[in-house]
């Protein structure tokens, strides 16, 4: 008998989005079961375009022939319930419901994770930063993750591979679907030293409204956003968006103010965003190497904070989530872990580890 797993994929190669999927996902028991019973529970969450989609569907054909592409293609098919599915997007709103993958994702995830993104054209400042930015990542062990898109994303993928370093190219297509074409040896590159990942079905090509809605994934699997040149209403500020939303630092690299490549990041500046003007301003997220661990005095709910916060998770409501205590208990411990001088407040009710503080 099909499982609700499964009924979860059919709908992602039925080319349901993940807010659709999730709003009928307490329906899904009964897909496999009795589909007209089925039908007729999701008729009150989804549009009778969608219920005729899924009264019409095989889906017995649909996932025969993943089955084929994944021997074919040799991806990974990771559904929202799997143990490997990335922590991540526990703790995003929206989250992918179904995940196609190539390459070794796992590997890249043991990593601390930066984003980068920014305008598909670009100056030669532009280029030489995501060059500069990338390199000093790979120094740190930081995997860097982008959108695989012409620009600053390539450039600062192609320089993290270069280095030696590993990446994730998030997809606004199927995973067999290069685009765009010119970018078809990065594509491989990252196959082999990094991974590949999309919630879009194989097949699916480059439609407009995929790509805003990969950029929450971007964000999601940053510990930080790092903006190089973007107009003023560049995709990449939809990522500094989605990464605001997710309690994530953004950093946005200053411009000439008459350059319109720069209007994009001095926006986000003069709203807040952190000013990335050298290696060094990464030092509260990303640890350098030769830096020493201090001797904690911590019990294991503060070593737990501790990791959650060095992971992303830096926000009271997030590490709510995450453990389930109360928020005045949380509070309490933030409060005695900066009263201990190991975290710090960034005065937006996000915290960070202070220098010298390494958690395994």
């Amino acid at each position: 008998m099909k499982t609700v797993r499964e009924g979860k994929i059919a709908l992602s190669l039925l080319g349901f989005t993940a807010e659709q999927i999730h709003k009928i996902e307490e329906d899904l028991p009964s897909y496999f079961q009795n589909k007209e019973l089925f039908l007729e529970q999701v008729k009150k969450n989804l549009g009778p375009n969608l219920v005729q989609k899924i009264k019409n569907a095989d889906e017995e054909a649909l996932l025969a022939k993943l089955k084929e592409d994944m021997n074919r293609l040799k991806f990974q098919v990771l559904v929202d319930q799997d143990e490997d599915y990335p922590d991540e997007f526990n703790y995003i709103e929206n989250p992918p419901v179904v995940l196609y993958i190539r390459g070794d994702l796992r590997r890249v995830l043991e990593k601390e994770r930066c984003g980068i993104v920014g305008a598909r054209s670009h100056t030669a400042y532009g280029k030489a930063v995501a060059q500069d930015i990338s390199r000093g990542l790979v120094d740190r062990d930081v995997a860097v993750v982008s959108g695989m898109a012409l620009g600053i994303d390539a450039i600062s993928q192609w320089a993290c591979l270069d280095q030696g370093g590993r990446s994730i190219g998030v997809l606004g297509t199927g995973v067999d679907v290069i685009y765009p074409t010119r970018n078809k040896d990065l594509y491989y590159k990252l196959v082999e030293e990094g991974a590949i990942i999309t919630e879009y079905p194989p097949g699916s090509q480059a439609l407009p409204h995929h790509f805003p809605l990969r950029n929450r994934i971007i964000s999601a699997l940053s510990q930080c956003v790092i903006v190089i040149e973007a107009k003023e209403k560049s995709g990449s500020l939809i990522t500094a968006r989605y990464a605001a939303e997710q309690g994530k630092d953004i950093f946005a690299v200053p411009g000439n103010i008459n350059s319109p490549y720069s209007q994009g990041t001095n926006l986000l500046i003069r709203d807040g965003a952190l000013i990335y003007t050298k290696q060094e301003d990464l030092d509260f997220i990303f640890k350098k190497k030769t830096r020493q661990a201090v001797d904690l005095d911590i019990d294991e709910d503060e070593r737990l904070y501790l990791q959650w916060i060095a992971q992303g998770m830096n926000t009271a409501n997030l590490i709510c989530l995450k453990t389930g205590h109360k928020i005045a208990t949380v509070n309490m411990i933030l409060t005695l872990l900066e009263m201990k001088g190991i975290i710090q407040s960034q005065g937006t009710d996000q915290f960070v580890l202070c220098a010298g503080v390494q958690i395994d």
